[in-house]
C-alpha cells in the first residue's frame, strides 16, 4: 500500500503537487485554528482597498474543510491538473499561464463576489482550458451518441445559474478567463503566430537575443 501511495505522489509533477499539499496544509491549520478560518474568505475591497493580500493566498489553496470530501476533491483535482501540466514542454510557461488565468478573475471579482475560493475557481478554468485546448481529440459516448467533454462545465453552470440562481458574473467566472487565455495562447498563436502568452523572461531572453540576421 505504502508502495502504491508513494508511486501515486512520485508521477504528480511540481506545481500541482505544492497546490495540494497547499491545500491539505491549509486545511489542518484552519481545522486547528493555527490560522483563523474567516481569512480563508476572499473579498476584492479587503484585500485591495483594505490591504489583506493574504486573503488571496488563502483562497487559493481553500478546497473546504479537512474531511474525505475534501480529499476526493482533491484527488480528482490533482488528476486534471496532472494532465494539464504534463501537456506543457515548460514550467515556466504553465506558471504564467495560471497567473494569467488568476489576474482575469481577481478583475471579474473587483465587479461581484466570488461565488466559491479562488482555488476552486481557478481549478474550474484550467479543466475548461485543457479541455478546450483538446477539444478535437476528446469525445466520449453516452447513450450511443458522441458526447464532447465542453458538455460537463456546461452542465455544471448551468445548475449554478438556473438552480443555485447565481448570477451571470459568478457563472462566467468559472470558464472566461480559461476561454480567453485558450485563444490568445492556442488559437492566436497558430493563426498569426504571435505568441501573447509568452513568460515575461522568454520576452526579455528574445529582446537579448535580437533578430537574427
Amino acid at each position: 500500500m505504502d508502495a502504491v501511495l508513494l508511486n501515486i505522489v512520485g508521477s504528480v509533477p511540481l506545481v500541482t503537487k505544492l497546490w495540494a499539499i497547499g491545500c491539505v496544509g491549509l486545511s489542518l491549520l484552519t481545522s486547528t485554528y493555527a490560522v483563523d478560518p474567516s481569512k480563508k474568505i476572499y473579498n476584492f475591497d479587503l484585500v485591495f482597498k483594505k490591504g489583506q493580500y493574504g486573503r488571496i493566498l488563502y483562497s487559493l489553496f481553500d478546497y473546504g474543510e479537512l474531511d474525505w470530501a475534501l480529499m476526493f476533491n482533491i484527488y480528482m483535482s490533482i488528476n486534471h491538473l496532472t494532465v494539464l501540466e504534463n501537456s506543457f514542454n515548460s514550467k515556466r510557461r504553465y506558471c504564467w499561464i495560471v497567473i494569467l488565468t488568476l489576474a482575469c478573475i481577481i478583475v471579474m471579482s473587483s465587479m461581484e463576489q466570488p461565488a466559491s475560493s479562488l482555488g476552486v475557481i481557478l481549478h474550474e478554468n484550467l479543466v475548461y482550458y485543457q479541455v478546450r485546448r483538446n477539444i478535437e481529440g476528446e469525445h466520449f459516448r453516452m447513450l450511443g451518441f458522441e458526447v464532447s467533454p465542453l458538455m460537463i462545465p456546461l452542465y455544471m453552470n448551468a445548475f449554478m445559474l438556473f438552480v443555485l440562481k447565481r448570477s451571470w458574473l459568478q457563472v462566467a467566472m468559472n470558464f472566461v478567463p480559461g476561454h480567453i487565455l485558450c485563444y490568445l495562447d492556442d488559437t492566436i498563436n497558430k493563426i498569426y503566430g504571435v505568441d501573447l502568452c509568452k513568460t515575461p523572461y522568454d520576452w526579455w531572453i528574445d529582446r537579448r537575443a535580437g533578430p537574427i540576421r
